[in-house]
């Protein structure tokens, strides 16, 4: 199972890194996965409200030579190897009459950058400063940093309106992205500072502008309506429902989609925001709710992947989704919510009258898929529903095989109590419980299993070592526990069931044919022998 996550802006690290979660599975796609967003704005608060301690020993030794891209006129500006200028500390500080008076006196100062690349119009701290440097120096306005960041994209991050103001009318571009694609908006909506929201985009910043990954604005509001989400962030639900019907109501596109095809819908979904999704469903029609991404997961598979159950009865009951559609890969949304053990999303959607037994591409039920995880209690459930124990994949692999490879003891116990003769079948290759236990070494299961009836000395077929029985397979991988156990229940390699199963004149007629074979290798050897005897003499 893939887990793909919704890449946003990280703002409380320095760094922002975008990356997929780790494999639930080998082979079951899921949906997106959102995690908390951050906050850089902790960051950027730090270094407007509280002043550090810069380094003073700011001298010429310190700097060298570098081109602004951003000066129309090709001007060289300074980089600080460490510290910041005196300017950069007065615009920290809100100190407006020493601003101004180092304008005057180091009139060359203002152009000089930090070692983040950051300038004086960075560091101001509220609106009178900034406009007193911005029109001294128009030029830095829409200077990036380091990592693309605009004055104005950390204004927005502060929350500051009056400084976003200035900015706007000293000519800062509304629609300046930072490395990572990220739009001044993207920033001010995951803030969730609505008042900046509507501010920039009643100054022309567009709407529906994609990051490097996709990921629109409305995506991002859809996202920070999640109760998980907001709790991280500290931003009320109501301030993230705010920010997305202002974007929906300056045009934001409700069909964009991100580089996995997903829609703000699915992300909302993700999220568990019931509001969100019904504000996306009736700007977009009712066909808002059946959006696929690319792997073909609709929303309905998003909520009850994480488990949000009040999301799933919305999705089914008010926006028209289906039970049990399909993904490309053939799972249901109770496939997920099996799967990750979500027993509250698992028994609604049956209620909702989600197939328990319906099969994926590969042939595996809800209840397969729960068994492998070990989640015994979603299990339970799906039982209880008319999902079937005896359901097996393509390959023939039963639950009690998935539930071994779980090593969860507390499943096989419940399955010998539930259903024992799901304990002893064998896949299309004949392998039983006993041998995906013996080979993993799973001593405690065997005995469960080996007390339950299961078959000693049922023989399976392998690629690479010919038949096998549980003992040949603990003996193989080394564990001498289970092997000792085996053989205190009667089991013996296939060699010796082979030849115990084969007639009398059987064995005798093999015993010759390996005799003569012996022979005849030997006659050809001194055959060889002599050859070579009489070529030397």
């Amino acid at each position: 199972m893939d887990t793909k996550t919704p890449l946003i802006p990280l703002k409380y690290q320095e760094k922002r890194h975008y990356t997929k979660q780790e494999p639930i599975t080998e082979d079951l796609s899921l949906p997106p996965l959102t995690q908390p967003l951050n906050a850089t704005r902790k960051k950027v608060n730090g270094e407007k409200k509280q002043v550090k301690n810069l380094d003073s020993q700011w001298t010429n030794g310190g700097l060298y030579m570098t081109k602004n891209s951003d000066d129309k006129s090709k001007k060289l500006h300074r980089v600080l190897h460490i510290g910041a200028t005196p300017l950069m500390h007065a615009c920290q500080q809100g100190d407006r009459s020493r601003v101004l008076r180092l304008l005057k006196e180091q009139e060359d100062t203002v152009h000089y950058r930090d070692r983040t690349l950051r300038n004086a119009l960075h560091y101001c701290m509220d609106a009178s400063t900034c406009g007193a440097v911005a029109s001294a120096a128009p030029q830095l306005v829409n200077a990036p940093d380091a990592e693309g960041h605009s004055p104005l994209h950390l204004a927005v991050i502060a929350g500051d309106t009056q400084l976003v103001a200035v900015l706007l009318a000293n000519g800062a571009d509304v629609n300046a992205n930072d490395l990572e694609g990220h739009s001044v908006l993207h920033w001010a909506t995951v803030c969730g500072e609505a008042e900046c929201v509507r501010l920039v985009l009643a100054a022309g910043a567009r709407p529906s502008t994609p990051d490097l990954r996709g990921g629109s604005p409305l995506h991002y509001a859809a996202q920070c309506c999640g109760a998980a989400v907001t709790a991280e962030l500290s931003v009320p639900k109501k301030v993230g429902l705010n920010v997305l019907h202002t974007l929906l109501e300056f045009g934001a596109d409700v069909n964009a989609k991100d580089e996995d095809g997903r829609q703000p819908i699915l992300w909302a979904a993700s999220a568990g925001s019931v509001e969100a999704v019904l504000a996306l469903v009736r700007a977009g029609g009712s066909a808002a709710a059946g959006a696929t991404d690319k792997d073909g997961l609709t929303a309905l598979h998003c909520a009850a992947s994480r488990g949000h159950a009040r999301c799933v009865e919305a999705l089914v009951n008010l926006c028209g989704s289906q039970p049990d559609h399909v993904d490309d890969n053939g799972c249901s949304a109770l496939h997920y919510a099996a799967t990750l053990g979500h027993a509250d999303a698992t028994a609604l959607l049956l209620r909702l009258g989600a197939n328990p037994n319906r099969q994926d591409r590969k042939g595996r039920t809800p209840a397969l898929c729960a068994a492998a995880k070990g989640q015994l209690e979603t299990l339970k459930i799906l039982a209880q529903h008319g999902g079937s124990l005896h359901a097996r994949t393509i390959r023939g692999t039963g639950v009690a095989h998935e539930a071994v490879l779980s090593s969860r003891i507390e499943l096989i116990q419940w399955l010998a109590k539930k259903k024992p003769s799901t304990l002893d079948v064998a896949t299309n290759d004949g392998r039983t419980p006993l041998h995906v236990a013996a080979l993993h070494g799973y001593l405690d299961i065997c005995k469960v299993l080996l007390d339950h009836g299961a078959r000693t000395n049922a023989v399976f077929q392998t690629l690479k070592s010919g038949s096998m029985t549980a003992l040949d397979a603990a003996l193989y991988r080394g564990h001498r526990d289970c092997a000792k156990l085996i053989q205190m229940h009667g089991g013996i390699t296939a060699h010796h069931v082979w030849t115990h199963r084969m007639p009398p004149n059987r064995v005798f007629a093999a015993k010759v044919k390996i005799e003569r074979a012996n022979s005849s290798s030997l006659s050809d050897s001194d055959s060889s022998r002599n050859h070579n005897n009489n070529n030397n003499n």
